[in-house]
């Protein structure tokens, strides 16, 4: 329980602006934003600065925050495959993806997701902060037939031996409890991974 407050406090910290630089404001605004007391979003930033997530200082009475995710290599998160709409196969092999998949990650990708129900709720918060980084842009494109969104990604080991990479895209149906995975191997195959199975993956925060 406590992880799932630390990471919500993050979140919203993260969605003032203290992701990049030092947000000014007082324990009460803070208290607002998090439907907390006073006292309690005091000890949410306690929390967060024993973790090494934050780093604050003091002007008069306002407190001076900045998020200290850097200091955080990865995030590991654990979910259960499950198969999707099989959509993902057809995204990954198309050209303007593709090519930008192999310049930047160094890989070509096998032509499908693997796709991971996460398994609690502190894992959906990761899920959502790993949106407001910055990872591996994915330019999206047009063809003939319709225009492709955005995308970022960010390195994987899958398993403890696969390499890969966690996809955080614009325009899907999928929300935040699921993680969508791509790697140069069929991760079903190398893994022996059936529907149900589950599978952690470390997510390097690029």
């Amino acid at each position: 329980m406590r992880q799932d407050t630390s990471l919500r406090t993050l979140i919203e910290l993260v969605k003032l602006g203290a992701r990049r630089r030092l947000v000014s404001l007082s324990t009460s605004e803070l208290g607002r934003v998090l439907h907390l007391t006073q006292q309690g979003a005091s000890v949410r930033l306690l929390e967060l600065e024993r973790e090494g997530m934050i780093e604050r200082g003091r002007v008069g009475r306002r407190l001076e925050l900045k998020g200290a995710m850097n200091r955080r290599e990865e995030f590991l998160f654990t979910g259960r495959v499950f198969s999707g709409m099989r959509e993902g196969g057809y995204y990954v092999s198309l050209g303007g993806y593709r090519r930008q998949f192999t310049n930047l990650l160094g890989f070509i990708p096998f032509p499908g997701t693997l796709n991971l129900r996460l398994v609690s709720p502190t894992q959906t918060e990761q899920k959502r902060l790993l949106r407001s980084m910055t990872g591996i842009f994915i330019e999206g494109f047009e063809d003939r037939a319709r225009s492709y969104g955005p995308a970022r990604c960010f390195r994987a080991r899958i398993g403890e031996t696969q390499k890969g990479a966690a996809l955080v895209i614009e325009r899907t149906h999928y929300d935040d409890t699921v993680l969508e995975l791509i790697s140069p191997a069929n991760l079903r195959r190398e893994l022996k991974l059936k529907d149900g199975d589950e599978l952690s993956a470390a997510v390097h925060l690029e």
